[in-house]
């Protein structure tokens, strides 16, 4: 079965905020090495960031995309936070594909 990580937020965990960066930055740059890897990242909230041009996770995004993994950044997220125009990898995705995706037969991973 296909997974699909839904990443919400630009840290992992709760707590201390840097901590919380550094531990996604590691999250993503080992999911980006691993040899199995999701069909899909699916980026909300926060977790948009990570996407971005500035992001210290960016290049780990751009090698999980061009490995295969479909990379979908929530565009409301985007306009809301005020970051369309830095969206630097992934394609701009809507509420109703992303409830598609979460609603259909793909296993799906929170990562919060």
């Amino acid at each position: 079965m296909a997974k699909t990580f839904w990443i919400v937020t630009d840290r992992l965990g709760s707590g201390d905020e840097e901590l919380g960066r550094v531990l996604m930055r590691n999250f993503l740059y080992s999911l980006a090495r691993a040899d199995a890897k999701p069909a899909r990242v699916m980026l909300m909230n926060g977790g948009v960031r990570l996407a971005c041009e500035g992001s210290d996770s960016l290049d780990d995004v751009r090698l999980l995309a061009e490995g295969g993994v479909v990379v979908k950044v929530c565009g409301t997220c985007l306009d809301y936070l005020g970051l369309k125009d830095a969206l630097a990898v992934g394609e701009i995705g809507d509420m109703a594909g992303s409830a598609g995706v979460l609603a259909g037969d793909s296993e799906v991973v929170t990562v919060a």
